[in-house]
């Protein structure tokens, strides 16, 4: 028995076994959000997505227009761990009048709040967000919002978002 045992264990260990785990994907579509935010207060910009799958975060960029999220600086970005799961997301992020974020909250689809956070980035006059989901360790693509939000100094900025 034991004369046996050797070579299968010798031909056993030339063996290669590969294993792939794949982890279902995500998709992020119709980010849209309101189109200004205040210049006189701070301004809860409100924004809403489609999200097909799960992330396990979430990045967020608030650029100015014009700039790839790979050009944001490190003050631009924030990332919300999730889970987040399917459905239409809708959030918040808070803005400054000199454009930056103090917070960004958003309601999963069961109705349920995350934890809102907070990071600073300078001013700059328009912007737009942008958003990138992760699953698994793997990165999506960006997804740019359908507008720019431009900053509002009417005396009575009220700039509520009621889609």
């Amino acid at each position: 028995m034991r004369g046996l045992l050797f070579p299968l264990l010798w031909l056993l260990s030339a063996c290669t076994l590969t294993l792939e785990v794949v982890y279902p994907g995500h998709r992020i579509t119709g980010l849209k959000t309101q189109g200004t935010y205040c210049a006189s207060a701070n301004t809860r910009v409100d924004f809403r997505f489609s999200l097909e799958g799960r992330l396990d975060r979430l990045e967020f960029f608030w650029i100015p227009e014009g700039l790839s999220p790979s050009q944001a600086r490190p003050e631009e970005r924030y990332t919300l761990w999730g889970p987040i799961y399917s459905g239409e997301v809708r959030g918040f992020v808070e803005v400054t009048p000199s454009g930056g974020i103090r917070a960004v909250s958003l309601a999963s689809p069961s109705g349920a709040a995350l934890r809102p956070q907070g990071v600073t980035v300078e001013p700059l006059p328009e912007r737009r967000l942008w958003l990138r989901g992760h699953t698994g360790g793997l990165a999506g693509p960006y997804v740019r919002a359908a507008n720019p939000v431009i900053p509002d100094s009417s005396p009575y900025c009220d700039p509520g978002w009621y889609p």
